[in-house]
C-alpha cells in the first residue's frame, strides 16, 4: 500500500508524458493554440512545449528535490512536488495562449522534478531486499497506467466534438486529480526508516519498520541500518563533493548517468511524447491514432508486469541486455517495413501494413517496459549508499529529463526530415547500450541497501 501510494508520482509522470502527445491529435487544442502539426515553422514551438517542462524538471530535480529530501524527508518531498503539479494542471487548463500553457508546463516540470526522485528512494528504503525489485516494478507500471488514462480520456473527448474547448481542457484538468490524492495519502505511510535513523529518530524508525516488516525482522534490520549509518557519518563528509571525489561513488554516478540518459535514447521518448506524429505517418484518421496510443499504454501495463515476475529471478543486467536487443530488433523491423512498402496517394499506408507496423511498435513497448523502463529505476535506486542516495538518485534520474529534453527538442524536426530512417539511429543506440551494460554494470539483485558501500563487493562483478 505504501509503495503504490508513492508510485502515484509515476502515475502523474506517465499521465503528463502522454498529455501533449495526445493533445496534438485534438484539433480543438491545435487551433486554440495556433499550431499546425504539419507546418515546419511550428515544429520548434511544439518541441518547446515539451522542452520547457523537461528543463524545469531538471533544474528542480537537481537543486530543490535533494534538499527537501535530506532535511524534511521523503514524504514531504513527494507532497511538495504533487502539490505543484496540481496547481500547474489548473494553470494549463485555463491558459489563454501557448505562452500561458508553456508557463503551466514549467510549473508542472518543477513539481515533477521535486517529487519523482523521492519516489523510488522512498520505495527502496521501505522494502526488504527480497521484494525490492518486484515492488519497484510497480513504479514503472504506474507510468503506463497514467499514460493509459490520458490516452483513453483524449480518445473519448475526440469522439465527442460537442465538448468544444473542453475537449482538450478535460484532459489537462483531470491531471490534477491524482496529485491531490497523493498529497492526501502520503502522510498515512510511514517515513523511510533509514531517513529517520539518519536524523536520530530511533523510536519512529522502529515503528516504521514494524509497519512494513514481519515482527522477527525488525530488531535485526534496525540494528543493521543504524550501524551502517553511524559508520557513514564517521567515515564520510556527506557533501556533494563526495559524489565525485570518492572513486567508487564517482563510478556509480557515471554508470547511473549513462543508464538514465540512455533510457531516453532507446526510442521510448518517441513512443511516449511523439507517437501521435509517428502514427499520423501511417494513418490519416486522428481518432484511430488516439485509440492506438490508448491500446499501447494498456498493453504497457501488462508488459511491465514481466519485470515484477522476473527482476528478482533473472537479475537487473540480464533484463537490461535482453530488452535492449529486443528494442533494437523491433526498430529495425519497423523502419524496414515502412520504408520498403508502398505509400497510398493520401500519404498513409494500407490497412494491413499499418496493422503490422502497430504490432511491431507494440512489441517495442513489450521489451522496453520491463527492461529500460522499470529496471533502470530499480538499478538506480539500489547502487548508492545511504549517505548520498537521495542526492545521487535525484541527479541520475533527472538525467532522464536531460535526455528527454534533447529528444523533445530534436525529434519533431528530426522526424520531419528523416522520417523512419531515424529509427535506425535509435537501433544503434540500443546495441551500444548492450555493450556498455555487459562490460561495466555489476549485478545488484538481492544485495541489501546497507551493503551498497564503496568497500563492499558492488565495485566488481
Amino acid at each position: 500500500m505504501c509503495g503504490i501510494c508513492a508510485a502515484l508520482c509515476m502515475f502523474i509522470n506517465g499521465y503528463d508524458a502522454a498529455v501533449f502527445n495526445n493533445l496534438q491529435g485534438l484539433d480543438s487544442f491545435m487551433l486554440y493554440m495556433g499550431l499546425d502539426k504539419d507546418a515546419p515553422k511550428d515544429q520548434n514551438m511544439i518541441g518547446a512545449v515539451t522542452s520547457s517542462y523537461l528543463a524545469a524538471s531538471i533544474a528542480s530535480g537537481i537543486t530543490v528535490s535533494p534538499l527537501i529530501s535530506h532535511y524534511l524527508g521523503r514524504r514531504a518531498t513527494i507532497f511538495a512536488g504533487c502539490l505543484l503539479v496540481a496547481v500547474a494542471s489548473i494553470v494549463q487548463t485555463f491558459s489563454t495562449n501557448i505562452g500561458a500553457f508553456i508557463a503551466g508546463r514549467v510549473i508542472l516540470g518543477i513539481g515533477q522534478g521535486i517529487a519523482l526522485p523521492a519516489g523510488p528512494v522512498f520505495m527502496s528504503e521501505i522494502c526488504s531486499p527480497e521484494v525490492r525489485g518486484r515492488m519497484l516494478s510497480f513504479w514503472q507500471m504506474m507510468y503506463s497506467v497514467g499514460a493509459l488514462v490520458t490516452s483513453f480520456t483524449a480518445y473519448g473527448c475526440k469522439l465527442n466534438e460537442g465538448l468544444g474547448l473542453w475537449q482538450w481542457k478535460t484532459v489537462t484538468l483531470l491531471q490534477a486529480a491524482i496529485p491531490v490524492i497523493c498529497c492526501a495519502t502520503i502522510f498515512t505511510c510511514p517515513e523511510s526508516p533509514r531517513w529517520l535513523i539518519s536524523k536520530g529518530k530511533f523510536d519512529q524508525a522502529k515503528r516504521a519498520l514494524e509497519r512494513t516488516r514481519e515482527e522477527d525482522q525488525v530488531v535485526e534490520e534496525f540494528e543493521g541500518i543504524k550501524a551502517s549509518i553511524e559508520w557513514e557519518k564517521e567515515n564520510s563528509s556527506n557533501s556533494l563533493k563526495e559524489l565525485w571525489v570518492d572513486k567508487s561513488i564517482r563510478r556509480r554516478m557515471i554508470l547511473g548517468l549513462i543508464m538514465n540518459f540512455g533510457q531516453q535514447l532507446t526510442g521510448q521518448s518517441m513512443m511516449t511524447s511523439y507517437s501521435t506524429k509517428v502514427y499520423q505517418k501511417i494513418f490519416n484518421d486522428d481518432a484511430t491514432v488516439l485509440l492506438i496510443n490508448a491500446l499501447n499504454f494498456t498493453f504497457g501495463i501488462l508488459f511491465t508486469l514481466t519485470c515484477t515476475f522476473f527482476s528478482d529471478k533473472l537479475g537487473r543486467t540480464k533484463m537490461l541486455i535482453g530488452c535492449a536487443f529486443g528494442q533494437a530488433a523491433m526498430l529495425l523491423i519497423a523502419a524496414t517495413v515502412y520504408l520498403g512498402t508502398p505509400t497510398l496517394p493520401d500519404g498513409a499506408k494500407s490497412f494491413a501494413i499499418g496493422v503490422a507496423l502497430v504490432l511491431v511498435l507494440f512489441l517495442f513497448t513489450f521489451f522496453y517496459k520491463p527492461g529500460w523502463g522499470a529496471t533502470t529505476w530499480i538499478y538506480t535506486s539500489e547502487i548508492f549508499p545511504m549517505r548520498v542516495r537521495g542526492t545521487a538518485v535525484a541527479i541520475c534520474t533527472n538525467t532522464q529529463s536531460v535526455g528527454g529534453l534533447v529528444m523533445g527538442q530534436a525529434f519533431p524536426s528530426m522526424f520531419t526530415t528523416m522520417g523512419f530512417y531515424s529509427f535506425y539511429v535509435w537501433m544503434g543506440v540500443n546495441l551500444l547500450l548492450v555493450v556498455l551494460i555487459f562490460l561495466f554494470y555489476p549485478e545488484t539483485k538481492g544485495v541489501p541497501l546497507e551493503e551498497m558501500d564503496p568497500r563492499k563487493n558492488i565495485n566488481r562483478r
